[in-house]
């Protein structure tokens, strides 16, 4: 009998933790909207983009801007203003004009993270509020279809050569995403990484302009963009940083892993907001953007452009540049790009 009413008295605490945990639950959602009632836009809002029209920053940028109006998740109409320059200075310097101002909102990759820790950012980057992360992709190295480098093997080769005899082209700054790819690669190959001939550019369609006319020999970007010139024939991908190959027409391009070289790294891009947003602000865009992430639209957008999906709200984005803030100081420590 007294076992029985053990068993009650169980049951009953644990029913009782239950209940409060999901009365927490529904209380922080509650609260989380709350927030998000009390501010809303009240005027045109403004998407930064810290590159030239085609990049693919400006791609997610305007994807992003095309959801929020199409599915009326905002309230204003989203302007796209493009601010290429200074590796992301100049769009960051225009955010820093507007604190506490909800209606702007940056979309960034690593770039000014990366020029925060080696000091070519004159801004703290840190002093700005974190809103989302939406995708992470792949880097791709592509040549001309002519090129002699056929392979990670022929690329490799000729670097142990002579590392200064391929030009890398990047966009839109040294120490960013696609700077610290090819420093993993010549890392996996035992090659100096501070003796890559890297080439910036203002952004990767210029970039992919000057490989194409032979300018300089190779480009690292996001696959992205260049799907439709890797299907037409007019360059080739010989080889992709993801831990497995992508899906339709990027499936044709291998691996590092699978060409022998341990070189997996991603690029990611999400939001930042200005300085010194309200909570209400931050619950208002945590809200618009989770939305925007279950929506049918961002899935086929996701599809489309070959992305990889990794929604993360305000809390869980800032958590993550912290530790990306680790890992890419690490690298451009060994880079020598650390001040």
């Amino acid at each position: 009998m007294s076992q029985r009413c053990e068993q009650k008295a169980g049951f009953g605490f644990m029913g009782a933790a239950l209940w409060a945990l999901a009365t927490l639950a529904i209380w922080g959602l509650q609260h989380n909207q709350a927030f998000a009632a009390q501010w809303k836009p009240t005027e045109q809002l403004e998407m930064i983009i810290p590159t030239k029209a085609g990049s693919g920053v400006d791609n997610t940028a305007r994807t992003v801007q095309a959801i929020l109006q199409a599915n009326k998740l905002v309230p204003s109409p989203i302007i796209a203003l493009n601010k290429p320059g200074g590796g992301y200075a100049v769009a960051m310097g225009y955010l820093d004009r507007f604190p506490g101002d909800g209606h702007r909102l940056f979309v960034q990759t690593s770039t000014p993270l990366a020029g925060f820790i080696t000091g070519q950012l004159k801004f703290n980057y840190f002093d700005f509020t974190p809103i989302a992360n939406l995708i992470n992709e792949p880097v791709a190295f592509m040549v001309r279809p002519d090129s002699p480098i056929k392979d990670a093997k022929g690329l490799v080769a000729r670097l142990k050569k002579d590392p200064g005899a391929v030009t890398i082209g990047i966009a839109a700054a040294r120490g960013n995403a696609f700077h610290i790819t090819a420093a993993l690669l010549a890392r996996a190959a035992n090659i100096d990484p501070n003796r890559l001939m890297v080439v910036v550019f203002t952004s990767s369609s210029d970039g992919m302009a000057q490989v194409m006319g032979g300018h300089v020999d190779m480009f690292l970007a996001t696959p992205a963009n260049f799907k439709s010139l890797l299907e037409a024939g007019r360059i080739r991908m010989i080889g992709m940083s993801s831990l497995r190959r992508l899906d339709g027409v990027l499936a044709t391009v291998p691996t590092f892993k699978e060409q022998g070289l341990d070189v997996q790294f991603s690029v990611w891009r999400g939001v930042l907001g200005a300085k010194g947003l309200s909570p209400a602000q931050v619950a208002y865009w945590d809200d618009a953007f989770g939305r925007m992430a279950n929506s049918k639209e961002w899935r086929q957008a996701v599809e489309k452009n070959g992305w990889v999906s990794d929604y993360k709200n305000s809390r869980e984005t800032k958590e993550y540049i912290k530790a990306e803030h680790e890992l890419l100081k690490s690298v451009l420590m060994e880079l020598g790009m650390v001040k």
